[in-house]
């Protein structure tokens, strides 16, 4: 008896003592992820870099979207991943050979056209039945074949692909507008990548339109509750440790960037594994370790996509089932690398942790079960003991999964209510009272289902992110050329003292329109208070770029009643990049009052640095009196801190006025000075103090308030 009473208690001690090396490991994970999150933040809210993801100097990019039966959103999902927040991509829709009309969806949706095949297959798929160019759609290539399954797809995909850099997207995965952007900020470091993730969230329960999750929320059942609780512990501190331990395996197939040359190189994804997306990155790390070629695999937070989880016992059973019976196939396919020192901290590090710690962890905690239960029935192991191993295995995971929690909420904040927050907390709590005993089963059949050979994939039954109604498909066709849009409201008003003469007021609104690439168009409405009299304008405007170096301006306006304010206005303006921080432009303006126009021509020109703005312009006008004025004003702006700008402008020459029923030309000094104030949640704040002189009449000095705000 106390021979077995010592077998149990030392095979009790080294489980205890495997659950607490594995916990501890997770914790140093998280600290290492906290310098990585600030490291990211700070990265992402710098403003030069900023301007630099703007430029032509980001990476073109490929995006793969394999299809199989998905004729019910894939006009949605498809037009959303087309309206993109990115300068320089393409999209590669695969039909797998679907059983329904997904084809003449995309057919219809997109006015496809069929063309010939021009390009090598390097990897080889399943034959091609066509090829399709949107002629509404330039971006958008669709390939039709046999199917294949999702590996296959993709490998398609990537033959057909242009672009150096590729990513996979599933047809249900729905991306943030301005992922793209965030996710290429490694490829501008000049460091040597070859993959880079992002973050996949838990779409459930979230509010969805047009392709986008526009408020986060948190699921209320259980099931998909707890998974978001796991979802932010692998990727926001998992994921995150191991860029500084360099060794990250798992880049999530729903969202992550390739370099091409090396996924081409390992032959692309392999159709008879389970998990692809694992083993791709597992044989990415060995060719690149063989080769001696430098390169990272980093995992990046901010840029997000967000996915369906299963809401039922029996399908999530299945995928996680799946997800272990690909690991432990991984595991083993790739077991020379295990200790292996040529591929240092890979096969040293991150290739045990995954083989001892993720894969036989449901093998160490069903026997730590087992032998626990047995021990305290036969009175071979003290309840202290069976206590210490609970807290342990259950309470050391929970305590991490809470300050996931709280990472999550100091970071990023996606969920925003007292209500969520306390849901998150609850179930991190109740993860490991029942739901974990259901995972750590559906785990161990993965090793049963290997030993027997099973190579099932097993069906993902999802509920999808509702179906459009017919008023909302139509609303989705009108609205198509405005996706993407920007939208912002401005509002100001201003007060000027005006010597030997009533005082002037003004209070104004404007709504604006911007694309991603900077076009757009914008309305506004002002009031005047003038010589006592009032009146009101309206004015329409737009910008276009026909290239990323030129941009046209053209606005025009009118009044209500035109006292002291022209009967109808109307603007032009060229400028063009001289360089990569300069512009040059002219601009030509007419104001049409009652006594006839005045006509301005304003040459300008914008030069940059790191923190200063400088803006020079001429005005040379011509009035009814056929007299020519000239005027220059120089601003300066500079950023004082990342949110606050100030800025300075000068004038002085002779300016067209209406004064008592006549133009009259008037010597102007002019001095302004400002401050703007970038506030959370979209909102610019803005306060300016003038002094105006001006001979004969008309000197004046006051303050102007601005608000703007992003819809």
């Amino acid at each position: 008896m106390s021979v077995l009473t010592s077998v149990v208690g030392t095979t009790d001690l080294a489980i205890l003592v495997y659950f607490l090396v594995l916990n501890s490991f997770y914790a140093v994970l998280l600290i290492l992820s906290i310098p990585e999150i600030w490291e990211q933040t700070r990265l992402a809210e710098d403003e030069d870099f900023q301007r630099l993801m703007q430029s032509d100097a980001l990476p073109p990019i490929t995006i793969l979207v394999p299809a199989y039966n998905e004729s019910a959103t894939i006009e949605a999902s498809v037009t959303a991943i087309l309206t993109l927040e990115y300068r320089n991509y393409e999209v590669v829709v695969v039909n797998d050979g679907s059983k329904d009309d997904t084809l003449e969806q995309l057919r219809h949706a997109f006015d496809l056209y069929e063309i010939p095949r021009v390009y090598p297959e390097t990897i080889e798929t399943k034959p091609l039945r066509a090829l399709y160019r949107s002629r509404s759609r330039s971006r958008l290539l669709v390939l039709d074949k046999e199917n294949g399954g999702k590996a296959d797809s993709l490998n398609a995909a990537i033959n057909a692909s242009r672009f150096p850099l590729v990513i996979a997207v599933d047809a249900d995965t729905l991306i943030e507008p301005d992922a793209l952007l965030r996710l290429t900020r490694p490829f501008l470091l000049g460091r040597e990548i070859a993959a880079v993730g992002g973050t996949v969230r838990v779409a459930n329960n979230c509010t969805v339109a047009d392709g986008r999750v526009t408020d986060a929320r948190m699921p209320g059942k259980l099931i998909p509750g707890i998974q978001v609780v796991e979802y932010l512990r692998a990727f926001l501190f998992g994921r995150l440790g191991w860029n500084r331990l360099g060794g990250n395996l798992i880049i999530s197939g729903a969202f992550g960037l390739f370099r091409k040359e090396y996924v081409m190189a390992v032959g692309g994804y392999r159709t008879n594994s389970i998990v692809e997306d694992l083993d791709l990155v597992v044989r990415m790390h060995r060719h690149l370790r063989h080769n001696k070629i430098k390169y990272e695999m980093p995992f990046i937070p901010d840029p997000v996509a967000w996915t369906e989880v299963p809401e039922s016992f029996k399908i999530l059973s299945r995928q996680r089932e799946r997800w272990h019976r690909g690991l432990i196939a991984a595991m083993w396919q790739y077991k020379g690398m295990l200790f292996n020192p040529r591929y240092g901290r890979l096969g040293f590090l991150a290739m045990p942790f995954f083989a001892f710690g993720e894969m036989l962890a449901p093998v160490v905690e069903l026997v730590g079960y087992v032998i626990t239960i047995a021990g305290l029935s036969f009175g071979l192991v003290n309840v202290s003991f069976a206590l210490l191993f609970l807290l342990v295995a259950w309470g050391y995971g929970m305590l991490l999964s809470i300050w996931a929690v709280v990472l999550e909420e100091v970071s990023f904040r996606r969920y925003r209510r007292f209500t969520d927050m306390f849901r998150l907390l609850l179930f991190a709590s109740l993860e490991n009272f029942g739901y974990r005993q259901c995972t750590v089963w559906w785990r161990l059949k993965a090793f049963a289902n290997v030993a027997k050979g099973v190579h099932a994939w097993g069906d993902m039954t999802r509920k999808g992110f509702g179906k459009p109604s017919v008023a909302a498909l139509l609303a989705l066709c009108l609205a198509t050329p405005c996706l993407g849009q920007t939208a912002r409201i401005s509002g100001w008003g201003s007060y000027e003292a005006v010597t030997a003469s009533q005082d002037w007021s003004t209070l104004g609104a404007q709504l604006t329109l911007t694309s991603t690439r900077g076009s757009g168009g914008w309305v506004a409405g002002e009031y005047y208070g003038r010589y006592g009299e009032t009146d009101f304008a309206a004015r329409l405007g737009a910008v276009a770029h026909p290239t990323t170096r030129f941009w046209f301006t053209a606005e025009a306006g009118t009044s209500k009643r035109p006292v002291f304010t022209p009967k109808n206005t109307w603007e032009v303006d060229a400028t063009a990049l001289v360089a990569a921080r300069s512009s040059v432009g002219v601009g030509y303006r007419r104001w049409n009052y009652g006594v006839g126009p005045v006509d301005v021509v304003i040459p300008h020109i914008t030069t940059e640095t790191s923190r200063m703005v400088w803006t020079v312009r001429a005005f040379i006008s011509r009035n009814p009196s056929k007299r020519t004025d000239t005027a220059v004003s120089l601003r300066a702006t500079r950023s004082l801190t990342r949110r606050t700008a100030v800025s300075l402008l000068g004038a002085a020459g002779r300016e067209s006025y209406l004064v008592a029923g006549a133009v009259q030309s008037l010597e102007t000094l002019t001095g302004v000075a400002g401050i703007r104030y970038n506030a959370t949640g979209g909102t610019t704040l803005r306060f300016d103090v003038s002094v105006i002189r001006s001979r004969p009449v008309l000197s004046r000095s006051g303050v102007s308030l601005g608000v703007e705000r992003g819809l």
